[in-house]
């Protein structure tokens, strides 16, 4: 590599991965998804531009993750976030390691930094590798972005539309979307879709090959209410081959406790779907070499006045104080952007972190809102449902 590029619009070296360059990392990353996309060495001392020998990387410290340290950079320092591909190649010379940083022009430019005000991209000049953005540039950018914008939010209003055919709006439901940050082209075809929710049947919480529905760009399954079955709640859910997961399930009333006759809702009706659709965002982003941003959103529809016990009682007392768990907003909704990663490798933070503020309306307690409790809680239910 250092034989053959040198920088420029799509190169740059870094001697060392110290302060300054993690400061700089925004600025280099941004600038590169804005352009022509790049890499960035870190390990390699480059003299106006050229890169000089001995190639020996830089220190490395005991037990420090590099790609988690880059990832949660560029989540934290660039809107929307870019999440290149990091590796870390190990030198010849001990203790000292390279770090390699690939970045893909983006579909979701521009990309700002500095709290959201400032656009980079690369002009290829080795003093000067990136610099501000001019306004005809930014606006062009944009209209990179529009478009899978306008697509995302097509998706998501005709899923929900298609969701009525068996939840009806009279009802209390939860619904839950996954889906990529800016859509740019299709992941899988409508085979595929039909494919992988046939093979994924157990998390779609239905072993009926007759539930699963055909529908343009994809496929869903449909389960509508039957006298039958009472105990089993409508619910919808759908694929499309843009990467696009979609779930609405009416939420159930039981018992505070047994034996008590005054009901609330049933937080497993919330949880478990919300767990399945997380596993199956996984399986398919995973099947189809998908590791953007993702969007998740999270919401409980018509629950004003009710109950919703989220956590187990620490003792007797606590099963008197229904109050305690009470929502008084119709509309409840969470809405995190992560990365695949973290949504892979971090199941229990993300479960934990949205649920979180989810229940914050259902807790009225003068005390602080039990959030250890509630992952310990969703921990054990994991185990339950025998989805670990």
């Amino acid at each position: 590599m250092c034989s053959r590029f040198n920088e420029g619009v799509r190169v740059e070296y870094k001697v060392t991965f110290d302060r300054n360059v993690r400061d700089q990392l925004p600025k280099i990353v941004s600038s590169f998804a804005n352009s022509q996309g790049g890499v960035l060495i870190i390990g390699v001392r480059a003299v106006n531009g050229v890169p000089q020998g001995p190639f020996e990387g830089f220190e490395v410290g005991p037990r420090e993750e590099f790609p988690l340290t880059v990832e949660n950079i560029c989540l934290t320092g660039i809107h929307p976030p870019v999440l290149p591909r990091i590796e870390v190649v190990q030198s010849e010379t001990p203790n000292r390691a390279f770090l390699v940083i690939e970045v893909d022009e983006s579909g979701e430019a521009p990309h700002v930094i500095e709290n959201s005000r400032k656009v980079y991209v690369r002009t290829g000049n080795a003093a000067n590798p990136y610099d501000l953005a001019e306004v005809e540039h930014i606006i062009d950018l944009f209209k990179r972005r529009k478009e899978p914008e306008e697509r995302r939010l097509r998706l998501l209003a005709i899923a929900d539309e298609r969701s009525y055919q068996c939840i009806h709006l009279e009802i209390l439901f939860s619904k839950i979307s996954i889906h990529p940050t800016f859509p740019r082209k299709p992941l899988c075809t409508s085979q595929q879709a039909w494919d992988f929710l046939l093979a994924n049947r157990n998390l779609l919480n239905t072993n009926y090959a007759n539930s699963l529905i055909r529908i343009p760009d994809g496929a869903a399954s449909l389960r509508v209410r039957n006298v039958n079955e009472p105990n089993v709640p409508p619910q919808y859910e759908e694929l499309n081959a843009y990467g696009l997961l979609f779930a609405s399930r009416q939420v159930r009333f039981e018992n505070w406790y047994p034996g008590d006759e005054r009901m609330q809702l049933a937080f497993l009706d919330l949880f478990q779907p919300l767990l399945r659709m997380t596993m199956l965002a996984e399986r398919f982003y995973s099947a189809h070499a998908y590791t953007g941003s993702l969007v998740v959103n999270v919401s409980l529809n018509r629950v004003a006045g009710k109950f919703m016990r989220f956590v187990g009682a620490e003792n007797i007392l606590d099963r008197q104080v229904p109050d305690d768990f009470r929502c008084y907003a119709n509309l409840v909704s969470a809405q995190r952007l992560v990365s695949f990663e973290y949504l892979n490798h971090q199941r229990l933070d993300f479960l934990t972190d949205i649920l979180s503020e989810i229940t914050w309306a259902f807790w009225q307690s003068n005390q602080n809102h039990p959030v250890a409790r509630l992952r310990q809680g969703i921990q054990a239910l994991i185990h339950e449902l025998g989805l670990a």
